[in-house]
């Protein structure tokens, strides 16, 4: 059984970064999405690569008066308001060339029309499953308005990436009733587990930030299974951690670590499943394509010795069994 290659990247723009940076601080990343999506796009279409992209679907908006008509009856009652994407609407403009930090539907045609991309979910708000306050019938509610909205779009959402990576069983479960079937799952190293954001301590983001760099809690390339809810869980291998140049000189072994996981899932058969922002992209672009280059570099090498297959996460299911996923057509509204 040869091993498969999983790339998903969580497309959230401003969204997603709100509640814990500016435009002033972070804008420059967010502006850069723009160049980092049609240079990812062009490198998977030259290399046969199937990626998952998992969007935020306030950015799918066209105007602000269509975000404010989509926005849910349900809304998110985080006890720390600041979490809400909700709180900053007055600062959002009114389309798509004014407000380039928090509009991308252009970007997201240009997904679509790239073959072999999947669209899937990152929720409609960035939504946060485990802060203390919200309700499940406040994350359906977010959910539903989601994939309704990718309906609209021609897109029958499959997969979801999970904002900051939180999660449950209930969570899924209602991801299972709206149709949702794959999702990506976790590490199971203790400092990867599902949190509220504040327990996000130091301690949890320097083993992940050491764990890039040297193995501290395994390859975990494993084979896909379901959860208790049926849906199938292609989990994380590894975050693609950006270009840093204050530890650039600790990038061999960076390459080094992801490079040896996706050896073992192409010897064993499993899954190594790499992931990102595409504003982790939004400065140092060159690095940081020249860095990816590398690692498809070695997966077509494992593809042409050991048979290692490019998969989006909606074409794995238990027992590693391909499900034909066609290449989504443009957008248009």
């Amino acid at each position: 059984m040869p091993g498969n290659f999983v790339i998903s990247l969580d497309f959230e723009l401003m969204w997603g970064m709100r509640d814990v940076a500016t435009r002033d601080s972070y804008g420059r990343n967010v502006l850069g999405v723009r160049h980092a999506i049609p240079a990812l796009l062009e490198m998977f279409d030259r290399r046969a690569i199937r990626a998952t992209w998992a969007v935020v679907g306030l950015l799918l908006c066209e105007t602000k008066d269509e975000l404010l008509a989509r926005l849910p009856s349900r809304r998110p009652s985080y006890s720390n308001t600041t979490l809400s994407t909700y709180t900053y609407l007055d600062e959002v403009g009114s389309d798509e060339r004014s407000d380039p930090y928090y509009f991308g539907a252009n970007l997201a045609r240009q997904i679509a029309a790239c073959p072999g991309q999947e669209i899937g979910t990152h929720t409609f708000s960035h939504y946060y499953c485990l802060e203390n306050g919200q309700t499940l019938d406040q994350f359906k509610a977010d959910l539903r308005c989601a994939i309704d909205q990718l309906g609209e779009w021609g897109v029958t959402c499959r997969s979801i990436a999970f904002p900051r990576n939180q999660y449950s069983e209930d969570h899924l479960s209602v991801c299972r009733d709206l149709g949702i079937t794959h999702f990506r799952g976790n590490e199971p190293a203790w400092f990867a587990k599902p949190v509220p954001y504040a327990k996000e301590t130091k301690i949890r983001r320097m083993c992940r930030l050491i764990d890039a760099y040297v193995d501290i809690a395994g390859q975990h390339v494993p084979q896909t299974t379901k959860n208790s809810s049926n849906l199938t869980n292609v989990a994380s291998s590894r975050f693609l951690r950006p270009y840093n140049r204050k530890l650039a000189r600790l990038d061999g072994f960076r390459m080094r670590r992801i490079t040896r996981a996706m050896r073992t899932a192409a010897i064993t058969g499993g899954t190594f499943h790499l992931w990102w922002h595409p504003h982790n992209f939004g400065i140092d672009l060159d690095t940081n394509m020249a860095f990816l280059s590398k690692i498809l570099d070695f997966y077509e090498r494992l593809a042409s010795e050991m048979g290692m297959q490019s998969k989006a996460m909606s074409d794995l299911d238990d027992g590693q069994t391909s499900i034909a996923v066609p290449a989504l057509g443009g957008m248009t509204r």
